[in-house]
């Protein structure tokens, strides 16, 4: 791979070690030096020449302590010479045992995590089909595991007519249950020793009247120990039926092993996958690419992607992920969803159509293919033919997206399927989304206002405000054990965090108005500086030429004025104007249920109508508004504001629509 030693110390220390995989460490954020303390077993730690703790004394020696006591396999420094590592590091590497590598100037650390995974990859693999070869030979109905090595055990007592017991070395026991008729005698405990570390394969002795035989069982020690006892000598026969069992009694064992080692191949590649998926959702396209093109090379070379939610009970979420990505492999991402424990997050790749061709899937067909007309079918419509063919499985599916943005397909994905939920469809792609508030308003004014709202945040440090800013932005769209399992952090973490920005922003977060107008401060910070116009459509191209004019912003404006403008009003009616479609007096319903905050109850006893009216209501007001209100607050946010700004009911406090620097004074 292109790294090296310092020295003979180095070589021969990590040797003996394991190296599971690679990590590419940031030692300045304080988040990887908790990952540090917990999580490096067997992994080689990567950092770059340039981080400051290096030279350090102090933090060099703090830091290489916590390799040793994680068991980190060792720290390459990458793109340094041997004679360039400094003193300290060389001196307390020394000092606790953790070998030092470096790197030429050509080789970067995400190569060599390529390396690591492809080679832990192809040995697992291996082992794995050496695992199915030795099961196909040896399987027997009805016998499995320690049943059948006492099934042999039994055999092989009764063919030699002694007494005949396993010594398993990772029990305190001597002895196991796995005996057999005949005397049985103890061996001396040094002797069994010998035999389980690898030192003799086999040993002999006399005990009184008794001959005893011990031979080791495993390819590798610590070896089990087989110990044969007759109350006569061993004859020729005799040895050649031990000598077949002792191979058989080692291939089953094997199995044992190799059974194992299939389980954590699963497990590693689970955990291989939702790495990859985190880095992508995080915005760390490059690297994901370059560690998921090993394992999924069609789809980290495609230019789109699509994000497909499968919903299933949290018992068959692991049966249908594994039915998946046997079905579906190297060819499509599937993961356990970050955000909920009863759904599967799988990306396929989007593969160019013909010119005129949509750019939805076809329908799922309602025949089987054979494997001939499977291979031509592209992944998507392959992906939909296996949820419509399992019972209780819905999915919702985004428009096509470039890899970057991954984050936003997952948003459609999630409406789809929150869509899907409320009717009787099982697969429903995210409907071609209208322009959004932050559209309309003009892009100076709106973004200024955003910058204005959210400088409370600005005394955070930068690294923490974006962390506390992400668990923000998704607790608008999710619960708080969504959030905590997406961000791999405690549900108590994320209630700090929301409690942190609710007090700087003097907000009250477990109310809708103040949640809506936060939700819209950060969709305005995330958008451009300058952003290019876009056609939708003819009505929408004509309002965004007289909506989005380049005036100078004088002053601080407040979200009451932004709400008032022209493209705000525009876009409340064209929002608002869906309902119309329905004859039923919606919009008081939805006007109530936003002032009683979400509370179907208490929207029944103000509007004067049926519990079940009220619902009725809602269910019509998510078809024509396309999103789901009912136990989705995130939904919220958009009719919040509409209503708002046509001043179909004041939701909004009056400390809500001043301008950001009399709102916090007030506060």
């Amino acid at each position: 791979m292109g790294l090296r030693f310092l020295d003979a110390v180095d070589r021969d220390s990590f040797r003996a070690r394991t190296v599971l995989g690679v990590w590419l460490s940031d030692p300045e954020s304080e988040r990887n030096i908790r990952l540090l303390d917990t999580g490096l077993r067997d992994l080689l730690v990567i950092v770059a020449a340039d981080q400051s703790w290096l030279t350090d004394p102090a933090a060099a020696e703090h830091r290489i302590r916590i390799l040793a006591r994680s068991g980190a396999a060792g720290l390459a420094l990458m793109r340094t010479t041997p004679q360039d590592v400094p003193e300290t590091v060389l001196v307390h590497a020394r000092e606790h045992g953790v070998p030092l590598l470096v790197s030429g100037e050509e080789l970067c650390g995400s190569e060599v995590a390529q390396v690591v995974s492809r080679e832990r990859l192809r040995e697992y693999e291996d082992r794995a089909r050496q695992l199915e070869e030795m099961l196909d030979q040896m399987r027997r109905p009805g016998r499995q595991g320690h049943h059948r090595l006492q099934i042999l055990l039994d055999r092989l007592a009764k063919a030699v007519e002694g007494a005949v017991c396993l010594v398993d070395p990772h029990k305190a026991v001597l002895t196991s249950e796995m005996s057999a008729g005949g005397p049985l005698v103890k061996p001396p405990a040094a002797m069994v020793a010998r035999i389980v570390g690898g030192e003799v394969g086999a040993a002999s002795i006399n005990h009184g009247e008794h001959s005893v035989r011990l031979y080791s069982i495993g390819y590798h020690p610590p070896h089990m120990a087989l110990i044969v006892v007759r109350d006569q000598d061993f004859n020729e026969s005799t040895e050649k039926i031990i000598a077949r069992s002792t191979v058989l009694l080692s291939l089953l064992i094997r199995a044992e092993e190799m059974d194992s080692d299939q389980y954590r191949l699963q497990q590693t590649m689970s955990s291989m996958r939702a790495a990859v998926l985190h880095l992508a959702l995080n915005g760390l396209t490059q690297l994901a690419r370059e560690i998921g093109q090993s394992l999924y090379p069609g789809l980290f070379s495609a230019d789109q992607v699509r994000v497909h939610l499968i919903t299933c009970g949290e018992r068959e979420l692991n049966a249908t992920a594994s039915k998946l990505e046997n079905a579906l492999r190297q060819q499509a991402l599937v993961v356990r969803s970050p955000f909920r424990s009863d759904q599967l997050f799988v990306v396929t790749p989007e593969q160019p159509s013909a010119p005129g061709a949509s750019s939805s899937p076809s329908p799922p067909s309602s025949s089987s293919p054979s494997s001939g007309e499977d291979h031509g079918r592209s992944v998507v419509q392959r992906l939909h033919d296996l949820v419509a063919d399992v019972p209780g499985l819905r999915m919702g599916a985004s428009h096509p997206k470039p890899l970057a943005n991954l984050e936003e397909a997952h948003q459609e994905a999630h409406q789809a399927l929150t869509m899907a939920g409320n009717g009787q469809e099982k697969l429903v792609t995210a409907a071609r989304e209208e322009p959004g508030l932050s559209f309309f308003l003009d892009p100076g004014a709106g973004q200024a206002w955003a910058k204005a709202f959210l400088r409370p945040l600005d005394t955070l440090a930068p690294a923490v405000r974006e962390s506390i800013l992400r668990t923000i932005d998704l607790s608008l769209r999710f619960s708080r054990l969504d959030v905590a399992r997406a961000t791999g952090s405690h549900r108590n973490t994320v209630a700090a965090r929301i409690a942190k920005v609710s007090e700087l922003l003097a907000l009250d977060l477990t109310c809708l108005p103040d949640r809506a107008v936060l939700s819209l401060a950060l969709e305005l910070r995330a958008l451009p500086p300058r952003r290019p116009a876009t056609a939708h459509t003819a009505c929408t191209t004509r309002t965004a030429h007289t909506t989005h004019t380049a005036k100078a912003v004088s002053g601080e404006r407040s979200l009451g004025d932004l709400l008032a403008g022209g493209g705000a009003q525009e876009w409340a009616r064209i929002y608002l104007g869906r309902l119309d479609a329905d004859r039923r007096e919606l919009r008081r319903t939805l006007a109530a249920w936003v002032a009683c905050g979400g509370n179907v109850e208490q929207t029944a006893q103000k509007v004067g109508v049926h519990l079940k009216t009220v619902r009725n209501h809602l269910r019509a007001a998510e078809s024509l508004l396309n999103c789901r209100l009912l136990g989705t607050p995130g939904h919220t946010h958009d009719l919040v504001l509409a209503m708002h700004a046509l001043k179909v009911a004041q939701v909004l406090p009056d400390h809500l629509v001043r301008s950001p620097s009399r709102r916090l004074r007030a506060a």
